[in-house]
């Protein structure tokens, strides 16, 4: 069966980076959600550890649950607990609030200009008032940019509006009688892009995983990708001039050919090809015709290949971006950590 290689190597190498970017491994809550962006949760998850993350940030409880012997916290996104838990859980609505169980360990998400959740800035002493009367432990404030990875101002416009709402927060603390929150806002590719970074910690995702989205015109940190996805021959022939492959038989071979077919397909979250446009692999190999649910054709003699070893070129190819490409990947195929 076809199957994913994590490199070691390459993750710690990713880590070391951004550790030194943010100033130290504990200003570093790594971003896991969705199976770690289609690396694997668990193998992720162990590996950080043994680098010496401490802090991560998943999507639901059911991924909390999974990883909660790794770390020391961990910040759920996007669910809300019917009981007490050890975990921080996201309040991204002013009417989430009254859903919480009381004593439940919440984080402020603030809308300092994405639009797309949490509550706004000008509703900040309203939410403080329902997380008291709630009786919730208020641990953190944070935000998220939504033009971080592009040549524009409106990181630094996100920015002022976040710093406008710390000083408020910190305001609204000592009225209500909460402790000092966490704050945290920047993901990757803010990270980068400031010079100085003042929050508790950064949330990175994708550059942990060896990517930055960002615009070519800044400068980016030398990663190295984490994931490459392998598959395995389940069968070979010698195809002569004229025969077609596949469905629709999109594919004619020109000469006499060998053709092996192997064990992935868009099933395994690889991209679906029509056969009209030539797609070839890491080593140089194209694939012939469409790629099936289950397996792919390729002009090659070889008993396993490499369908992705870096994950920008069929990005590229698809017109989309390496979160895609990567979270698509199918969480019943295999990690195999290697050095």
């Amino acid at each position: 069966m076809a199957y994913v290689k994590l490199n070691k190597n390459a993750l710690l190498h990713n880590l070391e980076i951004i550790s030194k970017k943010a100033g130290d491994r504990d200003k570093v809550a790594l971003v896991l959600k969705d199976n770690a962006y289609g690396h694997g949760l668990l193998e992720i998850a162990s590996l950080s550890k043994e680098f010496g993350i401490k802090r991560a940030v998943v999507r639901n409880l059911f991924e909390a649950k999974r990883v909660e012997g790794f770390f020391d916290y961990i910040l759920v996104l996007a669910d809300i607990p019917q009981e007490i838990t050890p975990f921080h859980f996201t309040i991204n609505s002013l009417e989430d609030i009254a859903k919480f169980p009381k004593g439940s360990k919440v984080e402020l998400k603030v809308d300092t200009g994405m639009h797309r959740s949490g509550i706004l800035p000008k509703e900040l002493k309203e939410a403080f008032l329902l997380i008291k009367k709630q009786k919730l432990d208020l641990k953190g404030v944070f935000t998220h940019y939504r033009s971080a990875d592009e040549l524009s101002s409106e990181l630094f416009w996100q920015q002022k509006n976040f710093e406008d709402v710390k000083n408020e927060s910190l305001r609204l603390c000592k009225e209500f009688g909460f402790e000092k929150p966490l704050f945290h806002s920047c993901n990757s590719a803010a990270l980068f892009r400031l010079n100085e970074f003042s929050d508790d910690f950064a949330r990175v995702g994708i550059a942990a995983y060896g990517y930055l989205e960002i615009d070519e015109v800044f400068d980016k940190p030398e990663l190295k990708p984490v994931l490459s996805l392998w598959a395995k021959r389940i069968s070979k022939r010698e195809l002569k001039k004229g025969e077609r492959v596949g469905y629709g038989g999109v594919f004619e071979a020109e000469k006499d050919l060998v053709l092996s077919t192997f064990d992935v397909g868009y099933a395994d979250g690889f991209f679906r090809l029509d056969g009209t446009q030539e797609y070839v692999l890491p080593k140089g190999n194209k694939v012939a015709g469409r790629v099936s649910m289950d397996s792919m054709s390729v002009l090659c003699d070889e008993e396993e290949i490499c369908i992705i070893d870096n994950a920008k070129i069929p990005a590229s190819f698809f017109d989309t971006i390496t979160y895609e490409i990567l979270v698509k990947l199918s969480p019943f195929l295999k990690r195999e950590v290697v050095s």
